[in-house]
């Protein structure tokens, strides 16, 4: 085996540590999507009921029986 130089070594350490730092972010960035989902789930759900409560076209199935509330 030959020994690697120190070129090498210091690509491969900053490979690294650009890959942690682009790892770092998109966890971030999956967090911040998550949190919109849930903000946007809210809202879809504040919405079917109000159209619900109104007797509309998004009146949520009765899970019970498979049909419309």
């Amino acid at each position: 085996m030959t020994a690697r130089s120190w070129d090498e070594d210091s690509d491969v350490m900053a490979a690294a540590a650009a890959l942690a730092a682009r790892s770092v972010a998109l966890q971030r960035r999956a967090v911040e999507l998550r949190r919109e989902l849930a903000e946007l789930s809210a809202r879809m759900t504040a919405v079917a009921e109000a159209l619900h409560r109104l007797g509309g076209p998004g009146r949520l199935p009765d899970t019970a029986t498979g049909g419309e509330r």
